[in-house]
């Protein structure tokens, strides 16, 4: 009977062991992204230009290719704009006011510059046309912590894409919107970059395992992160205070270098090349970075 008792004592105790442990355990954070839109002056820009079209299409594309890259960083639930607008119809009806205050992070995302533009260059000696098709999008991506609304994050993201093709010469002009190509490869990049830098800014990229001479990180083949990278470790230190601002850091201690080797769709590993004190935990941030393939 009283090792009945006493089972049934570590029983309760390992299940509420287990419930403190559930509760303290960090988890997803929620993101809401608000409509991606361009500055009044490249909008009016690109339509004298005769370019709306493009521009109009990078928007639409990268309001669902934002969504899709930031939701396969693994690390928020994602709430974007047209869910957001869905809820405030559904809280109006029930009386009841829908804030962003339900998320703990505000995405925004502004277009500040984009052309949308074609090189001819004549080769009389050959009675051709070479001409290359060039769209450039440049963006500044803002992250907002909701609670205090202070912005952890605001970096300007450029990203270029050139195509070239050869013209005989009897051709004169081309159609710069008569391919999507281009768009959607500058659109891509450039929403993972974000997504990259919005999984860095909340939740940055970390040694997850360590044997022998690799190391485990925890970031996936959606997360922008490629075979052949060289990344830098730190550990955290004690507390800093910046004497101007009184602003609260954590020192970061350089401890080694990394070479990415493989990427799988759970996390990455990686070759150390230098270690003066990596162990789980450590922090890692992108050093020297790879070209794409497609580039």
């Amino acid at each position: 009977m009283k090792l009945l008792k006493l089972l049934s004592f570590l029983a309760l105790g390992a299940l509420f062991a287990g419930t403190v442990v559930a509760q303290d355990a960090p988890g997803k954070k929620k993101l809401a992204i608000t409509k991606i839109a361009a500055t009044d002056s490249v909008k009016a820009r690109m339509s004298k230009q005769g370019v709306g079209l493009s521009l109009g299409s990078v928007l639409e594309a990268l309001d669902s290719q934002v969504y899709d890259r930031v939701l396969n960083t693994k690390r928020f639930e994602v709430l974007e704009r047209s869910d957001a607008d869905a809820l405030a119809k559904e809280s109006a009806a029930a009386g009841a006011v829908f804030q962003f205050q339900q998320a703990d992070y505000l995405l925004t995302i502004r277009v500040d510059g984009f052309n949308d533009r074609t090189e001819t260059r004549v080769l009389a000696s050959l009675g051709k046309a070479v001409t290359a098709r060039v769209v450039e999008l440049s963006a500044v991506a803002k992250i907002t912590e909701v609670s205090t609304q202070r912005a952890i994050a605001s970096t300007n993201f450029q990203v270029s894409r050139r195509q070239a093709d050869q013209l005989s010469g009897s051709t004169v002009e081309k159609v710069g919107e008569s391919s999507d190509v281009l768009l959607t490869d500058v659109t891509r990049e450039m929403a993972q970059k974000i997504a990259s830098r919005v999984a860095d800014a909340v939740f940055p990229a970390r040694v997850i395992g360590k044997r022998d001479k690799v190391v485990t990180i925890n970031r996936n083949d959606t997360s922008g992160i490629k075979v052949g990278q060289v990344w830098e470790v730190f550990t955290l230190g004690g507390d800093l205070v910046d004497p101007d601002t009184g602003e609260k850091t954590r020192e970061e201690v350089f401890v080694g270098k990394v070479k990415i080797s493989r990427v799988t769709p759970q996390n990455s590993q990686a070759d150390i090349i230098e270690d003066t004190g990596i162990d789980r935990l450590a922090l890692v941030r992108l050093k020297d970075d790879v070209p794409d393939a497609a580039e």
